[in-house]
């Protein structure tokens, strides 16, 4: 059996490699899945592709790319109880077409029958957005701002509006600012983010929470003055990724020291079961929540998804990326 794998060995150069996976080879606690869809995830795909600073230490290149993969169970280990043949799951492999695995070492979701697989794909962009709302602490009655509106800063809008908080995006795409507003999400450019009016929609109080999804520091500068004294920020960009050196301190007393400002990165969750006692939120239980709430109809996959594409077509999909010259969210890859 052929394995396709995309890699990366150098900035914009994507191609195939086969890997060979052998099923009489197979150890008694892996399995062996065929990927059906996967997802891209458009911030970070594709930075990786047009040779964006790596985010770690170590070798950069070869490198695959993705992490939202729904495919089938074809073969299983003497030892494997839990899966059978013919099961779809969810895991976090890459952009690839065959793929082996070990359940108690990977992640690894059992999706019930009646979920849609490519909504199924879709879950981990809501997941980012959650992870930041768990962060951040957030509860129903904050006010929860959310600075640059990409697929995440959407998902992460979805996520707060669900939540019960009073959830302001901010954005320079109208479409987007349109889209949210018919959702109830109160909406400003990013250059018009008036606080006088922001002040009267949540009766004084202010912005509890910033959600910053943006690497760009104009939108890190946002962030800090939009936030309330003794607030919170939570960075789910990378402020400064690519950027040149600013022409102002990022870390300004006037901001972190006076306005006490708690600036935080996405808590640590951990991807496998536990003890409720021991950690409530996890990466796995927070999906299995995510997907429950797709088949419920709380969360609409379907407005994450922009294309649909063959898996050979997606370097030709990163290059759209690239240009930007319209709203383009995540993209489901088909691998049948």
């Amino acid at each position: 059996m052929t394995s396709k794998i995309f890699e990366l060995d150098g900035p914009k150069n994507l191609y195939l490699r086969n890997e060979e996976i052998n099923p009489d080879q197979i150890e008694d606690d892996e399995i062996i899945a065929e990927t059906i869809y996967s997802a891209i995830s458009p911030g970070t795909e594709v930075a990786a592709y047009r040779g964006a600073n790596p985010l770690r230490e170590g070798q950069i290149y070869p490198r695959v790319l993705g992490y939202c993969n729904v495919a089938k169970i074809i073969k299983t280990g003497k030892n494997i109880s839990q899966f059978s043949c013919g099961d779809h799951i969810f895991t976090h492999q890459s952009h690839r077409t065959l793929f082996k695995i070990k359940p108690n070492k990977e992640l690894i979701i059992k999706l019930n029958d009646d979920i849609n697989l490519k909504h199924a794909a879709i879950s981990y962009l809501y997941h980012l957005g959650y992870h930041s709302l768990i962060s951040a602490d957030a509860k129903s009655a904050h006010n929860l701002g959310v600075v640059g509106v990409g697929t995440l800063g959407y998902s992460t809008c979805i996520m707060s509006h669900l939540l019960g908080a009073k959830t302001f995006a901010f954005s320079n795409q109208t479409d987007i600012r349109k889209r949210l507003k018919e959702k109830g999400v109160f909406c400003f450019e990013k250059s018009n983010s008036s606080t006088s009016e922001i002040n009267n929609i949540t009766h004084g109080a202010g912005l509890d929470i910033i959600i910053n999804t943006s690497n760009n520091w104009d939108d890190w500068m946002l962030a800090l003055n939009l936030v309330n004294k003794g607030g919170t920020i939570i960075n789910l960009g990378f402020p400064g990724r690519d950027e040149p050196i600013p022409p102002f301190n990022p870390l300004d007393p006037k901001f972190v020291y006076a306005k006490n400002i708690i600036i935080k990165p996405l808590c640590c969750l951990g991807e496998f079961d536990n003890p409720y006692y021991f950690s409530r939120f996890s990466v796995k239980m927070n999906l299995l929540y995510i997907l429950d709430l797709i088949k419920e109809g709380k969360l609409n996959p379907e407005e994450l998804i922009s294309q649909e594409i063959n898996y050979k077509e997606l370097k030709a999909q990163y290059e759209k990326y690239l240009i930007k010259n319209r709203t383009l969210f995540s993209t489901i890859i088909n691998w049948l």
